[in-house]
């Protein structure tokens, strides 16, 4: 009877260092999978863009308003994995909302062509020539491009609006965020010039 006492209780020993051994194991590992992985932070707009003095611009443009399609509304890069899925990064983080960055490297591509593109609580004459722009999509896809696509309209100061759509692409230089960042900067580009030629129109 007491070697069956004594083997139990070894047993139940052992069952408890066990258990005890997988339990601090467990939270180990939780504690791991758990802890924040490095985030990665990109601005859509150039910190060395050409900055511009307001009486140098042949046009000004106040831009009333930016439409996003609701995927860039998130901090995280997009990715089109297909034709039907886009990935939303959870490492890969924009520094600022999209529409700010779009704003800023706007600004700056079309400051290059002299016309100054500002917010309306900035500019209050009557005599200025309005923009709004939508974008129907702005991402780097699984064919190694950025389309970036949508319409601008532009409205005269006498009222008359002139809508524009767009399309343009650029390819990617290599895989990665940080080539389809330089890629999306290269289609503002050209947008820039498309609205500099209809602000001329306008104006």
């Amino acid at each position: 009877m007491m070697m069956q006492f004594k083997a139990t209780s070894s047993f139940t020993k052992r069952k408890t260092i066990y258990i005890s051994t997988l339990a601090f194991l467990f939270c180990f590992l939780s504690a791991c999978s758990s802890a924040p992985t490095g985030l990665t932070y990109y601005l859509l707009h150039a910190t060395g863009d050409v900055s511009y003095i307001q009486g140098d611009a042949k046009q000004t443009i106040v831009l009333d308003k930016i439409t996003l399609p609701e995927y860039l509304k998130h901090r995280g890069l997009v990715y089109q994995t297909s034709d039907t899925n886009l990935h939303i990064s959870t490492s890969h983080l924009w520094a600022e909302p999209v529409d700010e960055g779009l704003t800023k490297s706007l600004t700056g591509a079309l400051a290059v062509k002299r016309v100054s593109l500002v917010r309306p609580d900035h500019y209050a004459s009557e005599e200025s020539v309005h923009m709004t722009l939508h974008i129907d999509d702005f991402v780097s896809t699984y064919e190694g491009e950025v389309v970036f696509s949508g319409q601008f309209v532009i409205t005269s100061a006498s009222g008359e609006n002139a809508p524009h759509s767009f399309v343009f692409t650029s390819p990617l230089a290599n895989d990665g965020f940080s080539s389809s960042v330089k890629a999306m900067r290269d289609a503002i580009e050209k947008l820039a010039v498309d609205i500099s030629k209809a602000s001329v129109s306008a104006g």
